[in-house]
């Protein structure tokens, strides 16, 4: 590797000095403007023949790369924690992946968890997903040198993260979950991508330096008419651009009690298919001071993957939830409308439409609600509806 070396701020003014008594005034300021810029810097390089070619080394095929920042997004109790869970069992064990997708690395586990009790929520789980333990280290709180106890900050206590890597030894993975709750407070700005690459270009490097694999857990940002999986990850496009993976958890439009898995993105690998998945629930043990058993959510991978595309199953996902939003509406106006007795289905009808409540939702609506609908017992009679007589389901 060779280097380049800006002379000193005194050699440059002397060699200035000589080129303005041979009249060289115009090169004397040039040479004052680069020796102030960068005094005493040097300029590594090296020639790309002396590199060394090298494959990816996997966590889990295909999806996600050791030595690499990966992130998983979604809105909240879509199963992202349920994910990290199973991803943490399979490593501390080396077990299968989905889909045959290969096996992972058997090694420890570092796990920093902000929003979940660990007694009660984060052990059951990671019990359920049939994770070892012992493999598994769980990050406190970071202290000041006074003892005061406070939470790790991404921005100045990477150094304790580098010192736990080294003192645990083994580690394959490094969870954080959510990044934000490790972000510090004060003068960070989550939307400035100049504090997000501040952040987390540290924290890639350590990744690549250490050949760990540290997988993020972020929230979907506010934007719920964005169907780009990208642009709802947090409110920065910087966290995306740093990532080399990211993932999202969204609703099965086709399986209404599924959820899927799909890249947004992936920058090492060709197009992965999306992973269904269903939420189990399993005894893991048993509580002695309350007399109960203690029952506890796991990821149910499906055996087959997904053709779904992360827009397709957002936008799918968006107009279920805008259809699931219209018959809402469309039941509340069948209970208020019928709360006092039966009335002609044509007025109700004609009504709804003028709320703008389509015939076909209407339908759905009055079909959930179990509505009765009877015809007076004349010539010419009007068609009725009517809440049953036990009242209607809750909403």
């Amino acid at each position: 590797m060779t280097s380049t070396r800006f002379p000193s701020a005194a050699e440059m003014q002397a060699f200035a000095d000589g080129l303005s008594a041979r009249g060289g005034d115009v090169l004397s300021l040039h040479t004052r403007a680069v020796t102030s810029a960068a005094p005493n810097l040097i300029l590594d390089s090296a020639l790309a023949s002396t590199f060394q070619m090298r494959g990816i080394r996997w966590l889990w095929s295909g999806r996600f790369a050791m030595g690499k920042l990966g992130l998983i997004g979604g809105l909240p109790d879509k199963g992202k924690g349920l994910i990290s869970a199973d991803m943490i069992a399979r490593t501390t064990k080396g077990a299968q992946w989905p889909c045959n997708e290969g096996e992972a690395p058997k090694g420890n586990v570092i796990l920093f968890t902000a929003e979940d009790d660990i007694s009660d929520t984060v052990i059951p789980r990671l019990t359920a997903a049939g994770a070892e333990l012992e493999r598994v280290h769980i990050i406190g709180m970071a202290r000041d040198p006074n003892g005061s106890p406070r939470m790790f900050n991404l921005a100045t206590d990477l150094p304790l993260l580098q010192q736990k890597l080294d003192e645990i030894g083994g580690v394959t993975l490094v969870v954080i979950d959510p990044v934000s709750a490790y972000l510090g407070v004060g003068k960070f700005n989550n939307s400035s991508t100049t504090d997000v690459r501040g952040v987390l270009s540290p924290l890639t490097k350590l990744a690549e330096e250490k050949a760990i694999a540290i997988i993020g857990i972020m929230h979907f940002n506010k934007k719920n008419d964005v169907t780009n999986a990208m642009l709802r990850i947090a409110d920065s496009l910087a966290y995306v651009a740093a990532a080399r993976h990211v993932y999202v958890v969204v609703d099965d439009a086709e399986n209404e009690k599924a959820r899927l898995f799909v890249k947004a993105k992936n920058n090492l690998a060709p197009d992965a298919h999306a992973l269904r998945f269903l939420v189990g629930v399993e005894k893991v043990g048993h509580d002695e001071g309350l007399a109960e058993d203690i029952w506890a959510p796991r990821v149910l991978w499906d055996s087959e993957h997904v053709k779904v595309t992360a827009t397709e199953a957002m936008e799918a996902e968006s107009a279920r939830s805008g259809s699931r939003t219209a018959k809402r509406e469309a039941e509340e106006f069948l209970r208020s409308k019928l709360a006092l007795g039966p009335l002609p289905a044509d007025d109700i009808i004609e009504e709804a439409d003028q709320l703008g409540i389509s015939k076909r939702t209407l339908d759905r609506a009055k079909r959930d609600l179990a509505v009765k609908v009877s015809k007076e017992k004349k010539i010419g009679g009007k068609w009725h509806w009517e809440m049953p007589s036990g009242g209607s389901p809750s909403p």
